[in-house]
């Protein structure tokens, strides 16, 4: 024989008829017929195989078996409501969730680092750091499933809101027996004509490619490792082409830096974040944007109420 388990509308109907005491009544605060109440109460009846109610003179009455159940229906409610309240407190003492896009060519393997090791004994904040490419990033922030990335500008069809930190100041890297390492400076337009450029994202090779093609220069994709990167450049008379800010960290014995000049690219270092940023992602975000004197301009942005796409930038 199957189990029998009351439905939701069944207990319902049980619980305001032992409250009110009365069909009529009852079925006219359940929005019910009085016969489809009684027909409903009936069928419970069958179920139980026992009777729930007998009449009395102000009404209906629960039976004793109709007691059992009306008592075992509100033990119910409280386990319910203790079940929820459980899970609220476990809810809020779960530690939350920050995603942060930080390209390992972009900022640099102790900047990941340090902000692992800044939030580690927080039982509120959970960092999970995504290395990724700039596309990546920023449909993840518009799909709500990181919360901000250090990256380039996104195109303004995604209206994210961004705070520019530093302007796209571009290096070289070579190897130091490289002809251009003799050089104060590279100029794109002329010195870089016919080589190998080197680069580490598919977007910036989209990025480039148009500059590049006009200007001859074959481009070489290259995976996001720092070592590989400076291995295959002090080897090679290939240039890779990076942001003035990392590049002065990746100088080594076997690898020099120089200004990029009359590069027709612009990459600006752009911190580009969810216009809904938690108060913990916002407490993360803030981190980051220290060095760069920038957490007054993400302050004013929620403090103005621009929690839409139409204004862009955060200044």
């Amino acid at each position: 024989m199957a189990k029998f388990r009351m439905d939701a509308d069944q207990k319902r109907y049980f619980s305001t008829l032992c409250a009110v005491g009365n069909i009529t009544q009852a079925a006219r605060e359940l929005y019910l017929s009085r016969q489809g109440l009684s027909k409903s109460m009936k069928g419970l009846e069958e179920e139980l195989g026992t009777a729930l109610f007998v009449r009395g003179k102000k009404g209906v009455e629960p039976t004793e078996a109709g007691r059992i159940l009306l008592r075992c229906l509100r033990e119910e409610d409280q386990l319910w409501d203790a079940c929820l309240a459980d899970i609220r407190e476990a809810v809020e003492a779960a530690p939350e969730l920050v995603r942060v896009g930080l390209l390992s060519m972009y900022v640099g393997y102790d900047r990941k680092r340090a902000l692992l090791a800044e939030f580690q004994e927080d039982p509120k904040i959970r960092i999970e750091i995504a290395d990724g490419d700039h596309d990546a990033f920023w449909k993840a922030i518009a799909a709500r499933e990181m919360e901000f990335a250090f990256t380039i500008r996104p195109p303004e069809a995604f209206g994210l809101p961004t705070i520019l930190l530093r302007t796209g100041e571009l290096a070289i890297l070579m190897s130091v027996d490289n002809p251009l390492a003799r050089k104060a400076y590279v100029d794109f337009e002329t010195d870089l004509r016919g080589r190998t450029v080197i680069q580490t994202s598919p977007y910036k090779g989209r990025l480039y490619e148009t500059a590049f093609k006009n200007y001859g220069i074959e481009v070489e994709l290259l995976l996001h490792d720092k070592n590989l990167m400076l291995a295959q450049v002090s080897t090679s008379d290939d240039c890779f082409i990076i942001q003035t800010e990392y590049a002065r960290e990746l100088v080594t014995e076997q690898v020099c830096m120089r200004p990029l000049i009359n590069a027709p690219i612009e990459m600006d270092s752009m911190f580009v974040f969810r216009p809904d940023l938690s108060p913990a992602a916002r407490t993360v975000a803030k981190k980051l944007l220290e060095p760069y004197g920038k957490v007054d301009e993400l302050d004013a942005f929620f403090e103005e109420g621009c929690t839409g796409p139409g204004k862009r930038e955060a200044r």
